[in-house]
């Protein structure tokens, strides 16, 4: 009888050291894990507030404001009548009435890097006016389609 008692005394202490270490150990790794969220939780915050990660979005941003400038003044020298302009401030006057005439917020828009880049890609056409001037004219849609595949078709081969 002694004997029994003394091995289920046995098997109950070996059971509670078993529940004990294993309590012990997954208490340890938990608290490791809240350790390592901590450290990630904290690089991430640095990386993303680092000079590269804040740089980068800024030039993606700038981009973005070029190439819609872009678009709004190839936008503006499409609308008018004949697809002529006499000069980049006209168009500049025309992108700013626009904007206040559809959003109701009033914008002074530097057209000079949006036209510059539509000439560039020979989206509008700058042609001397006797010596006084220019005359800026927007390259029809399909015309412009068809030019800007071919600089992309370029950029990829």
């Amino acid at each position: 009888m002694q004997c029994r008692s003394a091995i289920f005394l046995d098997v109950v202490a070996i059971t509670a050291l078993i529940i004990y270490v294993t309590r012990v150990a997954l208490g340890y790794k938990q608290t490791w894990d809240r350790y390592q969220l901590l450290v990630n939780k904290t690089l991430y915050e640095k990386t993303l507030a680092s000079g590269f990660g804040s740089v980068h979005f800024l030039l993606d941003a700038s981009e973005q404001q070029q190439y819609k400038e872009a678009i709004l003044a190839y936008a503006i020298l499409l609308k008018e009548t004949n697809g002529q302009v006499a000069c980049h401030r006209s168009v500049g006057d025309e992108c700013e009435r626009f904007l206040y005439d559809v959003f109701k917020v009033k914008v002074e828009m530097p057209v000079e890097e949006a036209m510059n880049t539509l000439i560039r890609l020979g989206l509008v056409i700058e042609t001397p006016i006797d010596g006084r001037g220019t005359r800026l004219q927007a390259v029809p849609c399909e015309k412009a389609h068809e030019i800007l595949k071919e600089r992309w078709n370029s950029l990829l081969c």
